[in-house]
């Protein structure tokens, strides 16, 4: 199966939200992710956002790594 993550499932996998584990599921149980170009930009804008909402420093820190 090919899984498909759009930018908030993406997000899921980094921050601890409401169905993170349903997406960490998905995820082992595909053979392949794919996401799009866009993804990228969405997530870091998602980061700078939650960052301003009072995201812990170390969490963005990690983020940005990846």
């Amino acid at each position: 199966m090919i899984l498909y993550l759009d930018t908030s499932a993406l997000v899921k996998l980094y921050v601890k939200e409401t169905f993170s584990e349903v997406v960490w599921k998905a995820v082992r149980l595909a053979e392949t992710c794919a996401t799009s170009r866009i993804a990228y930009v969405e997530f870091y804008a998602t980061l700078a956002r939650r960052e301003r909402e009072g995201l812990d420093a170390a969490v963005a820190q990690t983020m940005k790594r990846l």
